[in-house]
């Protein structure tokens, strides 16, 4: 019997956010443009600016659900994910002024 269990892994986050596909109850957003709408169950890459989704990520806990339909993408953790980027925003605003 297989199950799910969360695993860490050093990435690139940069690498991330150009492919990750976040999805919501109904439809999903790109995380490159932020277009919104997409159907996450089946679309390859984004309609707007055509980035290939690698990478999914959910706001809410469906997430056999979601892997079921789309094996071919990797699970990110969306508060991992919100994190890490959190971070990298607050540094650069830090160096900007």
């Amino acid at each position: 019997m297989s199950d799910l269990i969360r695993v860490w892994k050093e990435m690139d986050i940069s690498d991330i956010e150009k492919h990750l596909l976040i999805a919501g109850e109904v439809t999903g957003d790109c995380s490159g443009c932020r277009e919104l709408g997409i159907n996450y169950s089946s679309a390859k890459s984004c309609p707007k600016c055509g980035n290939e989704f690698k990478y999914i990520a959910t706001r809410f806990h469906e997430i056999r659900k979601i892997k079921q339909k789309r094996p071919d993408l990797i699970f990110i953790d969306f508060e991992d994910y919100k994190k890490a980027t959190g971070k990298i925003k607050a540094k650069n605003f830090f160096f900007v002024l």
